[in-house]
């Protein structure tokens, strides 16, 4: 079952630094869609928080789950 997750960004930049982040996401299998500013993601995924946190880190960001 899908859920919408929302995390608080860091690290990003400039327009590529969100395109990027949107595009990492969105190429997962366990992704429906993301949304993504300079500070903020939404994202409908099945994946755990935690799982999409990794792949944000991998790609040298900070993110965590908003409350």
């Amino acid at each position: 079952m899908s859920s919408t997750l929302q995390f608080t960004l860091s690290g990003l930049s400039c327009n590529h630094c969100v395109s990027q982040v949107k595009k990492i996401l969105e190429q997962r299998s366990d992704v429906t869609s993301a949304q993504v500013t300079i500070d903020h993601a939404t994202v409908v995924s099945t994946a755990a928080p935690e799982v999409l946190i990794d792949v944000i880190s991998d790609e040298g960001y900070h993110a965590h789950l908003d409350d």
